[in-house]
């Protein structure tokens, strides 16, 4: 075998705005590649937790991963054969803030098969559903809020502006580009990650991450997107949905999204608007929100209505081509019914995210956030979030 380096397109395969990076690739003499690339973050974070009405004004500063955890991929590729290209890709994502013996984490194992019919995708992966929004909001590569208790990563605008996409057990086929459309339908597991992050005090988040129960039906997602170029610029759209039966609620999951990016000299726009009604199980009496912040109940079962809008502005400008200077506003909506009085999430909240995202080389950006988080609701904390910090990439 022989040792060179290339670059690649991208850190990980969620991450389609990443910085190119630097991978190591083993090449073998009959064509069969193997790649390791990945990046790691850490940042200073300084949270302060102010609530008027309650008489709370606290400050935690911690040392912690930001949005996203470390990531170590492996990439296996196989010469093309009969018209088909074949590779796999497997991920771990170690933490940097947690204990040593809960801070590993495995979201990607999957393999593809590319042709003249487009992409098949078959393994763990991103969930199609909300993928362009995290893709598209500046918080991919910062803090965002979601801080304090050691959470492993932070949330980003996860709940405060979007949809969770998640990382789902799926088939996706995605067509090829047809004049700059392309269409992506998907089939997951429904028995993904926990039902719905709730208000605990920390969270006014309403993001759509149904699941964890095994179901009769499957989660079914599909997603319409456009990218163009003009002169001096390019721009992309988007348009998807999902939908998941509940067997034993009177409600199902149901969820569209709608944005677009637009670059225009060194301006870059994006602007995402998200709509989502869910059911849960809740107690006749009572629920509670546990420690990571699924629903459970703990008597006779009824059926509880949650719905929210969510929407994300930004706005931003790229110095040099390496320094992004970018502002967003994002603002949750959340309509939900609550059973005997049980508080499911704020009546609206808001938040305001400033930062400073510089590609100091291809290897190393280095980035300062400042978030403020702001709620109706008088049981959830307002939140100001200070970070600064930075990747390596490989």
């Amino acid at each position: 075998m022989t040792f060179n380096k290339k670059v690649l397109a991208g850190l990980v395969a969620f991450a389609a705005a990443s910085t190119a990076a630097q991978a190591v690739t083993l090449a073998a003499n009959d064509g069969w590649e193997l790649g390791v690339s990945g990046e790691v973050n850490q940042f200073l974070v300084y949270t302060d937790d102010n609530n008027a009405a309650a008489g709370v004004d606290n400050g935690t500063t911690e040392i912690r991963d930001g949005l996203l955890p470390a990531f170590l991929n492996f990439d296996m590729k196989a010469p093309t054969m009969n018209g088909l290209d074949i590779a796999a890709h497997i991920s771990f994502s170690p933490g940097t803030n947690q204990s040593s013996y809960a801070t590993f984490e495995q979201r990607e194992v999957f393999f593809t098969v590319d042709g003249s019919f487009g992409q098949i995708l078959a393994g763990k992966a991103l969930g199609l559903y909300g993928s362009h929004n995290i893709l598209t909001e500046q918080t991919l590569f910062g803090v965002g809020y979601g801080t304090t208790g050691n959470g492993g990563t932070t949330l980003g605008g996860i709940g405060l502006g979007y949809d969770y996409a998640a990382w789902r057990s799926q088939f996706k086929w995605t067509s090829p580009d047809m004049n700059g459309f392309k269409i992506a339908l998907a089939i997951a597991d429904a028995a993904g990650p926990a039902l719905r992050l709730g208000a605990n005090g920390n969270l006014p988040t309403g993001s759509l991450a149904t699941g964890g129960q095994d179901s009769e039906d499957l989660r079914y997602e599909a997603d319409l997107s456009y990218a163009g170029a003009f002169d001096g610029g390019n721009f992309t759209a988007w348009l998807s949905a999902m939908t998941e039966d509940h067997d034993t609620l009177a409600e199902d999951a149901q969820a569209w999204t709608v944005g677009g990016t637009l670059t225009m000299g060194g301006f870059e726009f994006m602007a995402q608007y998200s709509d989502a009604e869910d059911a849960t199980a809740a107690t006749a009496a009572s629920a509670t929100l546990n420690a990571d912040t699924t629903i459970t109940a703990n008597a006779a079962v009824a059926s509880t209505k949650l719905e929210w809008s969510q929407y994300v502005v930004q706005a931003g400008y790229r110095f040099n081509g390496t320094t992004l200077v970018s502002a967003n506003y994002s603002e949750l909506e959340d309509d939900s019914s609550i059973a005997d009085g049980r508080v499911v999430g704020a009546d609206e909240s808001d938040r305001i995210t400033l930062g400073v995202y510089h590609d100091v080389n291809s290897n190393l950006k280095l980035v300062a956030e400042y978030t403020k988080i702001e709620n109706d609701n008088d049981d959830i904390l307002d939140k100001d979030i200070f970070a600064v910090g930075g990747f390596v990439f490989f």
